[in-house]
């Protein structure tokens, strides 16, 4: 069974930069299929988006990353 879903276009989260896996950046769900997101990092255009399960250890709410000292 897939993981249920509750994000929706427009949500911004914290998200792993699949170009640069060093790099946790503030991404915006811009589609959403099923268990499927759409990411978009901020400040990039639609030739960078990236898909990620809502259930994926790249993606977490913001503020996460200072919790765990990502930056």
């Amino acid at each position: 069974m897939p993981p249920t879903n509750e994000f929706h276009c427009g949500v911004k989260l914290e998200a792993q930069d699949p170009r640069n896996l060093t790099s946790t950046c503030i991404a915006t769900v811009v589609a959403v299929i099923g268990p499927r997101l759409r990411l978009r990092l901020d400040g990039s255009d639609n030739k960078n988006d990236f898909w990620r399960l809502v259930d994926s250890n790249d993606i977490h709410p913001i503020g996460k990353g200072l919790t765990i000292r990502y930056w």
